[in-house]
């Protein structure tokens, strides 16, 4: 009953992660452009997935108690990244609210597929003061009062409740900051039963430069489209000129306190590690990749720093690292940009041992809270056994009677005598044999190492890197009549110039590039020159190789 019991749950535990597992593997995921909005305002939600995902069936019913969908529409995008082919789904809807307070964008399914639900603060109805205006133009900043280098957002909005021809914005130009554009905004808004139509430009800027910083006057200049069409075309209204006063906003210095060496003013940061290969069990031979992966939100990826400094790995004897280049990126969200730097390095365990890598802790200053935080990537283990080789296990003896049986003392003489031949006959047979071993163990050698040899040339002569390095460990093996398991034990037993080209094969074999291995014809030659331990003739030992 028991064993039954046992069988249902674990039959049930592996349907459970198997669908869950379903779950996780195929998400579909929704933004907007903006998460506080007026009532009469549209804003728009995209939902992202796979090529397996079709987002023409959502099911859109629960959207529609709180959002009226004005429009929609979808794409697919198809890039290829490494050789693989990924398809990406988009389906974009403009919603316009049905009330105000706190909305929800419901969860959506498809497929047995779900969207995250998203909060969206809907403020009441704009009322317009003067309802003869037509086009407004505004600017605004989210910040008056920021550090060096933190991040700011200029919001540029153009309102018209008529259309318009020509429509131009002052070019935003900073002396002592770095301006860099975000995506433009498109949407509607309502106001006292009228329909404008909003565009939003917006900038980050990061000031420089301690002291203040001004943002200089914006103007916006247009002509109105009048209806109806003339012969020459649209028919034009009049001229507008709107403009917007400067801006100054107080650029704090560095806080005195600050212990960092590269000043990080951020809304959150994050330090994080991640491994190929646990690196607590690893045998002499094996590889894994740490990837490390930096992200600030309010950052640029030019302002992070180098993570080269954050490993100490390199010093680490028995542990051999093939460094990959750092890459950057910066991803833009709703409130600005989310900067990142990744770099992965290849571990090799060259030596058996325990290694721990030291914690590393970034300071970096929190603009939030306005306080300093740190970023903590804790230690890690590094653990290197050997390999484990399986012996076969050797039967206990039986047990020897207890009670022997009375021997003739002449009988014992005589199989001691027996012995004594036996044993001096085996002496003269083996000295026999020992001048015939030495004269073809060479022959033997040769016999094992050809056709070794004769495959390496072919691997090598097709810059083959991985087949390379088995069979050269297979090779060195025979050769120095030893176990050589590793690359940098070979490089321990042969000369230097085998060791240079041995070196360049293991750099290739563990590095992250797309750089092929270029160099097969010279460790061959390597390896046919390189000679045997325990001979001073280099010419003779080279007879025994296929020649080139």
């Amino acid at each position: 009953m028991k064993t039954f019991a046992g069988s249902v749950m674990r039959a049930l535990t592996f349907l459970s992660l198997m669908f869950f597992s379903a779950i996780t593997l195929a998400e579909i995921r929704s933004d907007v452009d903006r998460e506080t909005i007026g009532m009469g305002e549209s804003l728009r939600l995209t939902i992202t997935g796979d090529a397996s995902e079709r987002l023409d069936q959502l099911d859109l019913a629960a959207l529609q108690f709180d959002w009226e969908i004005l429009s929609s529409s979808s794409s697919t995008n198809t890039s290829f990244i490494n050789g693989a082919r990924s398809t990406t789904r988009t389906l974009s809807l403009d919603l316009l609210p049905l009330r105000d307070g706190i909305l929800s964008i419901p969860s959506l399914s498809t497929g047995g597929n779900r969207t995250t639900p998203i909060a969206i603060t809907v403020n009441p109805q704009t009322v317009s003061a003067s309802g003869d205006d037509s086009v407004r133009f505004s600017i605004e900043i989210d910040k008056r009062d920021v550090y060096i280098q933190e991040q700011m957002i200029l919001t540029v909005t153009i309102e018209q409740a008529i259309n318009l021809d020509g429509a131009e914005v002052t070019q935003l130009e900073l002396n002592g900051a770095i301006v860099e554009e975000l995506t433009r905004r498109n949407f509607q808004r309502q106001i006292n039963g009228r329909l404008w139509r909003v565009t939003q430009l917006r900038y980050a800027i990061y000031p420089q430069q301690r002291g203040t910083l001004e943002i200089p006057s914006l103007s916006l200049t247009a002509r109105e489209v009048l209806p109806g069409r003339s012969l020459l075309g649209a028919r034009l209204g009049k001229r507008f000129r709107l403009s917007e006063d400067a801006i100054a906003v107080n650029v704090k210095p560095v806080p005195a306190d600050f212990p960092g060496d590269v000043w990080l003013p951020a809304a959150s940061l994050e330090l994080a590690q991640s491994w190929s290969k646990p690196p607590e069990s690893m045998e002499i031979g094996d590889s894994t990749t740490r990837t490390l992966t930096l992200a600030a939100e309010g950052l640029l990826s030019s302002q992070l720093p180098s993570i080269t400094s954050m490993s100490d790995s390199s010093k680490i004897t028995g542990i051999r690292v093939y460094p990959d280049q750092e890459s950057s990126d910066q991803i833009e969200r709703t409130e600005g940009f989310l900067g990142q730097r990744t770099r992965s390095e290849a571990l090799v365990a060259s030596g058996s041992g325990s290694w721990t890598l030291p914690e590393v802790s970034v300071p970096w200053w929190n603009t939030e809270t306005d306080s300093l935080q740190f970023a903590i990537l804790p230690s890690t283990t590094i653990t290197v056994g050997n390999p484990v080789v399986q012996s076969p296990v050797q039967p206990t003896a039986m047990a020897a009677e207890t009670q022997a049986t009375a021997t003739p003392v002449w009988l014992n003489a005589l199989a001691g005598l027996g012995w004594l031949l036996a044993l001096l006959f085996a002496y003269m047979l083996w000295r026999s044999r020992e001048r015939k071993a030495s004269d073809v163990e060479t022959d033997n050698t040769e016999e094992t190492l050809r056709p070794l040899l004769t495959a390496m040339k072919a691997s090598t002569s097709q810059n083959d890197a991985s087949a390379t390095r088995q069979l050269l460990l297979r090779w060195a093996a025979l050769h120095y009549q030893q176990p050589v398991r590793t690359l940098d034990q070979l490089k321990g037993l042969c000369e230097s110039a085998l060791a240079d080209e041995v070196s360049t094969l293991e750099a290739a074999i563990y590095s992250q590039s797309d750089e092929a291995w270029t160099r097969g014809a010279a460790l061959y030659r390597a390896v046919r020159d390189e000679p045997k331990r325990g001979t001073t003739e280099q010419t003779d030992y080279r007879s025994l190789y296929p020649t080139a």
